[in-house]
């Protein structure tokens, strides 16, 4: 008995001095939303992005990575190239599609600002599903118009955190 609680002790001592000594060395959780570094604006900026879905994707980033408005000197740039996709998924048995998935797919090119030299690139994808009725158009064509801003949304985020990442791995060093 008085070993079992010596050993619970010793367990919760020891996970103690794990969590202290993580924010000793600077461990900062990136997604944790009141971090320090969650309202930074970053030197980027950001170049248009085509059609609808890119100036939703454009703006999201534009408010993740630079909520102080655009810098006045940029030390790098964003190139995103955005291809989309609505592909369906539920077919029913008389061959209709009952299911589809709205898939945006961004290939991410960080520069450096003055010299153009590539940095960093990446490609990443968002998908959302979106239910199809088939006696309403009007319905399909707005949850299709719901997914794919979903989408962009959560594209935002990923690219945000990848630039992110990238940054602060490049500040470390």
């Amino acid at each position: 008995m008085f070993r079992g609680k010596l050993s619970m002790s010793f367990t919760r001592l020891l996970t103690l001095c794990f969590f202290l000594s993580l924010t000793a060395c600077g461990f900062q959780p990136l997604y944790a939303p009141h971090n320090s570094r969650h309202n930074t604006s970053y030197p980027i900026k950001i170049a248009a992005i085509p059609n609808r879905e890119g100036q939703i994707l454009r703006n999201n980033l534009v408010d993740i990575l630079t909520p102080e408005g655009a810098p006045s000197h940029p030390l790098y740039l964003l190139d995103i190239t955005l291809t989309e996709a609505v592909i369906s998924t539920g077919i029913k048995k008389d061959e209709t599609t009952s299911r589809k998935e709205a898939k945006l797919t961004a290939k991410i090119t960080l520069k450096d600002f003055c010299t153009n030299k590539v940095l960093y690139t990446h490609s990443t994808t968002a998908i959302n599903s979106f239910s199809i009725i088939a006696e309403n158009y009007y319905s399909d064509l707005t949850a299709q118009q719901y997914a794919k801003r979903e989408a962009a949304g959560l594209l935002a985020e990923k690219i945000a955190l990848l630039i992110k990442t990238y940054l602060n791995s490049c500040h470390e060093d």
